[in-house]
């Protein structure tokens, strides 16, 4: 006759094995890194979105960004209308600004910049937004917002 089923000492050395493993992943999940790569899509998606309304809506629409602190989206060439931090919207809209995570640099080559009614960047050359270390890129002429 055949025993079935696992000993007393392989479900513990399973248990400590899994116990391990979750202490090395749950970090991972809180660190500053994870934040700054967080904040780097929803700034990405950010410019994505000012792009989309400026053609849904036929206008100019303009994205500042705070040298560390935060990026907006505004209908104001000077984003004086934005939200101050922390802002508590819950959905994108506009006015609308996104206040960087503690330990982020934020930087960009050129601000404001704007999106005309063709979704092309002006300066038409192109903008590079810097957060934490990671870039996003809008291509001039076509406006095609991508990380780097």
């Amino acid at each position: 006759m055949t025993d079935r089923g696992f000993s007393l000492i392989e479900l513990v050395v399973v248990m400590i094995i899994a116990a391990i493993l979750a202490a090395l992943a749950i970090p991972r999940f809180t660190d500053s890194e994870s934040k700054a790569t967080w904040y780097h899509e929803q700034v990405m998606a950010a410019v994505r979105y000012a792009q989309r309304q400026a053609v849904a809506q036929h206008r100019n629409i303009y994205v500042c960004v705070t040298a560390g602190t935060s990026v907006s989206v505004s209908y104001d060439p000077a984003c004086a209308g934005t939200p101050s931090c922390p802002s508590s919207a819950s959905t994108i809209q506009i006015p609308q600004q996104l206040c960087a995570p503690s330990n982020t640099t934020l930087s960009s080559s050129i601000t404001p910049f704007s999106f005309n009614a063709l979704g092309q960047p002006s300066p038409i050359g192109g903008v590079t937004v810097t957060v934490g270390g990671r870039t996003v890129n809008v291509t001039g002429e076509t406006g095609y917002v991508f990380p780097n």
